[in-house]
């Protein structure tokens, strides 16, 4: 079968050729935002070069075992080397462990394939430990490595690897590719589309967790709520919120990532900017609020949230940092 993926081409034709024998290099590096399909296609390419019975060179049948055993992500021959749970970082002691499989022969194919996912995330001690086995690439493997961009890793890592630079879709691919391969209908795939800004990954994430999506209205209308509020309300609200089960870290930078969304759609509102919004079903709020604010304003107010984010990765308490963030905003009166 071909590839099935969404877009990618031309990423898709380069490593249908290096699925030949004679082609395939020894390390790739796939890079692009999240939800965009960057471990999809790593996975398909795994396939093309483990497929027993290709309908032609460079793609797979997806039926045999070993397609089968990687959709499964159960294949021998495949190593996926994760964050532990727990951890923000990829670390060296986890390099260092996969290395030791490296020097091993493949069980059943030609290759064993490791994959690391995110390596945006591994220390500085880890990439260095990778670099070994990019210098000095074992004969019997290859390595696939994925990250937000070639940019957040060492360029002695990247220049070692084929890079291939992933972008997402058209929205109206998306919607498309949604309702018709997916067979979600029209306004939920629209919606999904907009969402996920053209990821198809993350359109597929928010179909299939219903909490997820439900997670992402509620902190719509919470902030829909806190510009119509005053001081003290909104810093009840944070009080409110580190009482939840649901209250973490994690929880804190969700929220601050949906209403960075919003406000980029004031922006894009407000500037008249020919660029889809993201919340579509909110469009009449996202104009009223555009209505309501300048421009440098939603710029500053952009910015705080960008902060926000970067404060809650470096570990500042959240409560404060979502205080301080409330305090950014204006007050309102939004229908």
């Amino acid at each position: 079968m071909q590839w099935n993926i969404l877009g990618h081409q031309t990423a898709i034709r380069f490593l249908q050729n290096h699925a030949k024998l004679a082609n395939t290099r020894h390390a790739y590096l796939l890079t692009g935002p999240e939800g965009v399909g960057r471990e999809t296609l790593a996975l398909a390419f795994a396939k093309a070069l483990n497929c027993l019975t290709p309908p032609s060179e460079g793609t797979f049948c997806d039926q045999c075992l070993p397609c089968r055993q990687i959709e499964e992500l159960r294949y021998p021959d495949l190593t996926i080397l994760r964050v532990a749970e727990g951890s923000k970082d990829l670390k060296i002691d986890q390099i260092r462990e996969m290395q030791k499989t490296l020097a091993l022969a493949p069980y059943q194919s030609t290759y064993r394939i490791v994959l690391i996912p995110d390596f945006q995330r591994a220390t500085i001690g880890a990439s260095n430990a990778l670099l070994k086995s990019l210098e000095e690439p074992p004969s019997k493997a290859i390595l696939i490595l994925t990250a937000d961009a070639r940019e957040s890793l060492l360029e002695t890592i990247a220049s070692r690897c084929e890079v291939l630079r992933l972008r997402p879709s058209s929205i109206e691919a998306l919607e498309t590719y949604l309702r018709e391969q997916k067979a979600i209908n029209p306004n939920r795939a629209k919606r999904l589309a907009h969402l996920a800004g053209g990821r198809v990954g993350s359109a597929i994430s928010f179909d299939q967790n219903q909490d997820l999506l439900t997670a992402y209205d509620e902190a719509l209308a919470d902030l829909g709520e806190l510009i119509n509020s005053q001081l003290r309300e909104r810093l009840q609200y944070v009080e409110n919120l580190q009482k939840r089960k649901s209250a973490s870290r994690e929880h804190f930078a969700f929220l601050v990532s949906v209403w960075l969304t919003f406000w980029r759609d004031v922006m894009i509102r407000r500037e008249g900017a020919e660029i889809p919004l993201v919340n579509i079903e909110h469009e009449n709020q996202v104009s009223e609020t555009a209505r309501l604010i300048p421009s440098e304003q939603i710029e500053s107010i952009l910015n705080a949230h960008e902060n926000a984010l970067v404060n809650l990765d470096a570990n500042l308490n959240p409560r404060l940092v979502i205080e301080n963030l409330l305090l950014a905003l204006p007050l309102l009166q939004v229908a």
